[in-house]
């Protein structure tokens, strides 16, 4: 039987998996209450196994986001370290990108003006972000993780806030520089933003991404996605937010789910994840029973 860090490994190279990977990028305290486990290193182990999950992922503290109420934790390199030696799940860590941790510093609507009118003031912060994103990049390749999900919220729920021509000559850079020392190391690059970034697939592409992490299908049509651009996308998505906070799931809200399923996971390239992250102890139940319902369509393939 393939290991997990196998089976995630060949999602990503568009092979067969023999299951359907899973894995979360958030698990929240609320949830890990609702499961009876501690809000540390070895109840996020823990819950992962509960669930039968293939990926091990850790939000990383970046010495901003410790600062604010999150709902789920941060870990620091030394939790990471520890983490390396399971070796039994695929380890990916989430960290901000320069330009979320300059959001969380200065917040976005100050950022949105800058551009306007302080463009070289706002390029020079931004340089300074990327560089100690690039330390803690170098930081988790020393920890031999299989994965890192750059997370920068470029968009809202109708577009990008910034331009994409300025994405490409303001951040690309960055992104490339970033993407190639991952990859460097063996290791497989991620990109999520909240809201719709359908028009900045081609760029993240050429950036070199891997593909996305966490998307929310209903804005951004990630079944068109997949079969536009087929192997060279892997996607780590396949819930909304909308199934998991509506109360009780209908019969209309799991057909629904199945069919999206259906069609991404046959596509290959696929991890099954949600695009919220597990907050609610509520979402305990629900997940559970979305794996199980996940599972028994896989097997159908």
């Amino acid at each position: 039987m393939s290991s997990s860090v196998d089976i995630v490994r060949k999602a990503f190279e568009h092979k067969p998996t023999g299951h359907l990977p899973k894995g979360e990028l958030w698990i929240g305290l609320d949830l890990l209450r609702k499961a009876n486990l501690a809000d540390d290193l070895k109840g996020h182990i823990d819950l992962v196994e509960r669930l039968r999950q293939d990926v091990l992922c850790l939000p990383l503290s970046d010495g901003i986001s410790m600062k604010q109420d999150l709902g789920y934790r941060r870990f620091s390199l030394k939790e990471l370290e520890e983490a390396s030696k399971v070796k039994h799940f695929f380890l990916m860590v989430v960290m901000n990108g320069p330009f979320q941790r300059l959001g969380e510093k200065i917040g976005l609507k100050e950022i949105l003006k800058g551009w306007k009118r302080e463009r070289h003031e706002m390029a020079k912060e931004y340089e300074k972000e990327g560089i100690e994103v690039g330390i803690l990049i170098e930081q988790c390749l020393e920890r031999s993780v299989d994965a890192i999900v750059i997370a920068d919220d470029l968009a809202g729920e109708s577009s990008t806030f910034v331009d994409p021509h300025e994405i490409e000559d303001l951040f690309s850079s960055f992104y490339i520089q970033a993407v190639s020392k991952i990859h460097r190391e063996h290791s497989h690059a991620m990109f999520h933003s909240c809201g719709n970034i359908k028009g900045l697939i081609p760029q993240l592409l050429s950036f070199g991404f891997d593909g996305l992490a966490a998307s929310e299908h209903r804005i951004n049509d990630l079944i068109g996605l997949k079969e536009k651009y087929k192997s060279n996308l892997t996607l780590m998505a396949g819930i909304d937010a909308e199934i998991l906070g509506a109360g009780e799931m209908s019969l209309l809200d799991l057909k629904e789910f199945e069919r999206q399923l259906k069609s991404l996971a046959s596509q290959g390239g696929f991890i099954l994840c949600s695009s919220s992250g597990l907050f609610s102890g509520e979402f305990l139940e629900k997940i559970e029973e979305l794996y199980r319902i996940a599972d028994k369509l896989f097997d159908r393939f």
